[in-house]
């Protein structure tokens, strides 16, 4: 809808100003010129609304997946027909717009194509578009801004850091799940069922059948190679800075936020791409439900990518079962403060003697010992207290500096903040 310009109302009220002195002060001159006043904006109003533009518009992105922090190159073809005009375009970056440029008349013959970079702001599914064309008069006394509603979905995957050798073996090792002895743990506790009609022979599990004394077969196949455990702490009752907040991004949308939480994205990123160059295939867990449809990156580690850039903090829906995870893989989990039960859950998923480290991220809850105590972080003491290599770090420090708090061997090189627990109380 066409509408005025600041300076097509400024005109209006000359116009007005101009009739009034007219009759008070019995100067019927003035009256041509209120006139003129008047008709001018109006004019242009006729003439913006007569000319609105009626395109097509397509848009390349460079890259197609991008990553938080990223350099995006944006190619926007616009096709149909359209005059010269002004164009603005969405963004998924503050101030959340691109341009304003100038874009050239558009014919049917000739389309127009604009080119601009952005810098996605933050992970997640980001809205490219749509593209505003603002349509003035020559005289820029009237405005129609016509809205082309075309948007496109980029994937933004959080930053990834490269981590140097840390405190998960290589699938080589003895310690790795490559070993004899980690094979037949694996083999004892893969999720067994009970045998129904067409399931194939193949798939029956002949150790737990001699123990129950009936078909047993697996409820999944065998997931082929070596593979780790990434476990991220997804409830915001884990995080003291978690919050609700206005998101001029999302359209002003209320989105729950936590400083603290997309650190552990980053670093659970990063700690993803590190496992899958030292040979593993990583799963990831959460306490809480995620979405089935998450978008696949490229790279061994494009569906865990891919969940990460999408994982929200959330409520946990009920219960957690405290068991551990089929066969011996080895643990990461990255957390801030859980509440009992999730650390319960976390301590549950390693089996054996299976590697297993835990970085805390933040401050920590404190709590209350048996003994009537303080005890400033009893979500590390626990991790400790069951074999875990741990260590809590400042969100301000990087991923691979908070990577290598986990390394005993290399402590004295680090800082105070970076101490793994075991050290932390001398």
């Amino acid at each position: 809808m066409p509408r005025l310009t600041a300076r097509g109302i400024a005109f209006l009220v000359v116009a007005v100003g101009l009739g009034a002195l007219a009759y008070v002060l019995e100067r019927p001159e003035l009256l041509p010129i209120a006139a003129i006043a008047v008709a001018a904006p109006l004019i242009a109003l006729a003439a913006v609304a007569s000319s609105r533009p009626r395109v097509r518009v397509g848009r390349q992105l460079e890259p197609v997946v991008a990553t938080e922090g990223e350099q995006v190159q944006v190619t926007v073809t616009v096709s149909g027909r359209a005059r010269a005009a002004e164009w603005v375009e969405r963004v998924p970056m503050l101030p959340g717009f691109a341009g304003p440029g100038r874009l050239r008349e558009v014919t049917g013959a000739r389309p127009s194509s604009l080119g601009y970079r952005y810098w996605p702001a933050r992970r997640g599914l980001a809205l490219v578009g749509p593209l505003l064309i603002e349509d003035r008069d020559p005289f820029a006394l009237a405005l129609r801004v016509t809205d082309t509603r075309a948007v496109v979905a980029q994937l933004v995957l959080p930053a990834v850091t490269p981590l140097p050798v840390g405190p998960v073996p290589d699938p080589s090792t003895d310690a790795g799940p490559r070993t004899s002895r980690s094979r037949e743990r694996a083999d004892d506790d893969v999720v067994t069922r009970e045998y129904r009609d067409g399931d194939a022979l193949r798939r029956v599990h002949w150790r737990v059948t001699a123990r129950q004394g009936e078909l047993m077969v697996r409820q999944d196949e065998p997931q082929a190679g070596p593979h780790a455990r990434l476990v991220v702490d997804t409830q915001s009752i884990g995080y003291r800075d978690a919050q609700l907040v206005r998101d001029r991004l999302a359209r002003g949308q209320r989105t729950a936020s936590s400083p603290t939480f997309e650190w552990i994205v980053r670093m659970a990123a990063s700690a993803a791409v590190h496992l899958a160059e030292r040979g593993y295939s990583v799963e990831l867990d959460t306490p809480t439900e995620r979405g089935a449809d998450a978008p696949v990156a490229d790279g061994p580690v494009g569906d865990v990518l891919g969940e990460l850039a999408l994982l929200e903090l959330a409520t946990r829906a009920g219960d957690l079962p405290e068991r551990a995870a089929p066969g011996a893989p080895p643990i990461v989990v990255i957390a801030g403060a859980p509440d009992d039960q999730t650390l319960r859950w976390m301590l549950a998923q390693r089996s054996g003697r299976a590697p297993a480290v835990a970085l805390l991220a933040g401050p920590a809850a404190p709590g209350v010992r048996a003994d009537g105590s303080l005890d400033p972080d009893p979500v590390r003491d626990s991790f400790e207290r069951a074999g875990w290599a741990v260590a809590r770090v400042s969100i301000r420090r990087a991923p691979d500096d908070a990577w290598l708090a986990l390394l005993g061997e290399q402590l004295g090189d680090l800082p105070d903040w970076a101490l793994p627990a075991a050290v932390g109380r001398g």
